[in-house]
């Protein structure tokens, strides 16, 4: 017994007429992305920054930032008139009570937490 979506021609091209597009557009899927919860130092409710699933602990850092001055959060960050990168004056870490700093070049994919903590660096 036949079903009445499938056409004379085929499944495929019934499903690309039904839906107006063909199948190739269906079986690619967009890159895989992560929602992080970024709590910077000082400030009272984390940002929440959507990045790509290859994504450094660097890039992290740029997107809390800008998203972070984006949207006017308090306390303001200080801004230094040097600074090329914003996000340079910043360490990652994975606990709030944790002393070391993520390295800025791994993968936030393999750190196995989407929680982080922002503060300023420590001279």
């Amino acid at each position: 017994m036949r079903s009445s979506v499938h056409g004379p021609d085929g499944a495929g091209a019934t499903v690309a007429a039904l839906l107006g597009h063909p199948l190739a557009v269906l079986s690619e899927r967009p890159a895989p992305r992560l929602l992080l919860n970024m709590t910077v130092e000082r400030s009272l409710w984390p940002v929440h920054v959507v990045l790509a699933a290859d994504a450094t602990v660097a890039d992290l850092a740029r997107a809390a930032v800008a998203a972070y001055i984006a949207e006017g959060r308090r306390p303001p960050l200080t801004a230094d008139a040097s600074d090329v990168d914003p996000a340079a004056r910043f360490e990652l870490h994975i606990s709030k009570y944790s002393l070391d700093a993520l390295n800025p070049d791994e993968k936030v994919l393999d750190l196995g937490s989407r929680n982080f903590f922002l503060f300023a660096t420590r001279f």
